[in-house]
């Protein structure tokens, strides 16, 4: 099969095309052609050598989680699944990966997948599953939101995950504030947030009004100490990078009755479903662009450096 892979760590111009060999699916897994994947931070990462438990350290390295595609192999032991059909998901974040999205195909647990909903795309699918997870997860599990009522700060709304997270919220039952700047809020009060902050030009923690049931920092930029003043008692701070502050901030909010938490996104197949109904009722992506496979570098490179707004996803022909 052609993949997109790196023989070593190091620049992202040395991801290539090469050929490997098709694996066969394991005991509960199936084998999935790639129709189409989503570029993460986690892909260039892993290809630097930045987060080298994000990824199995093998070579050639194909990186790529999101995927939505068709089944076309079962392995033993699966059930309620058939060839032909259409599903999507993501590959697990951490060292047991030894594959990647962005090659023609892969093999994906059952329980890590779900039937893709007829009426949305298989770019769709594959640009919401990581950060549709990674918002429903933080926000409803980590940050046990409690429904109607609720009200959600969410921090990066430019980003892949924090430009989904303003439509999730809203299908959790919360009324959403946004911080983030340019076109970024633009799209977050298209999609429905009811206050929105710029952090180029306003104090953000001066200007947010709180107090709310949930703080979801989707950027990863901040700390509960910075935040905890405009929690409810009881309310949740969450994070999606585990930096050096959050540790310190984890031991102090023992004392606090605010939490600090950190979400790290699983791939689930009740989770996916969710996700696939909110998608096929209209729950809208924001879509940067849409590239080719083979511009995989060139697309992880605009990533890197802060030049995309929303999701990048990748187009995977049966041959490249």
């Amino acid at each position: 099969m052609h993949v997109i892979a790196a023989g070593k760590y190091g620049p992202l111009d040395q991801l290539k095309p090469m050929e490997l060999p098709i694996l066969e699916p394991a005991r509960g897994e199936v084998r999935v052609r790639v129709v189409a994947s989503a570029l993460n931070t986690a892909d260039y990462k892993a290809v630097l050598g930045i987060m080298k438990l994000v990824h199995a350290r093998n070579f050639p390295l194909v990186v790529g989680y999101d995927f939505s595609g068709i089944i076309e192999k079962l392995g033993p032991d699966v059930k309620n699944l058939k060839i032909g059909d259409e599903v999507f998901g993501f590959l697990s974040y951490g060292p047991g990966n030894r594959q990647g999205a962005f090659a023609e195909t892969l093999d994906a647990k059952v329980g890590e997948l779900a039937l893709k909903p007829s009426n949305v795309s298989h770019i769709k699918a594959a640009a919401a599953a990581t950060p549709g997870l990674t918002a429903i997860q933080a926000i409803r599990d980590q940050g046990r939101l409690a429904g109607k009522g609720s009200r959600v700060l969410i921090t990066g709304v430019s980003g892949g995950v924090g430009s989904l997270a303003v439509g999730i919220a809203q299908r959790l039952g919360a009324s959403v504030t946004c911080v983030g700047s340019g076109r970024g809020l633009e799209l977050a009060r298209k999609s429905g947030a009811e206050t929105t902050i710029d952090r180029k030009t306003k104090n953000i923690f001066s200007e947010a009004r709180g107090p709310f049931d949930v703080i979801f920092d989707a950027a990863g930029k901040y700390r509960w100490s910075q935040w905890k003043a405009s929690l409810k008692p009881g309310g949740v701070y969450v994070t999606t990078l585990p930096m050096l502050g959050y540790f310190i901030d984890a031991i102090t909010s023992i004392f606090s009755r605010t939490r600090n938490r950190m979400v790290m996104v699983k791939s689930k197949t009740a989770d996916l479903r969710l996700l696939g109904e909110w998608l096929a009722g209209g729950l809208e992506v924001t879509l940067d662009s849409t590239i080719p496979v083979r511009d995989v570098a060139k697309g992880l490179a605009r990533l890197k450096n802060g030049e995309v707004v929303g999701r990048v996803a990748v187009d995977i022909p049966n041959k490249f």
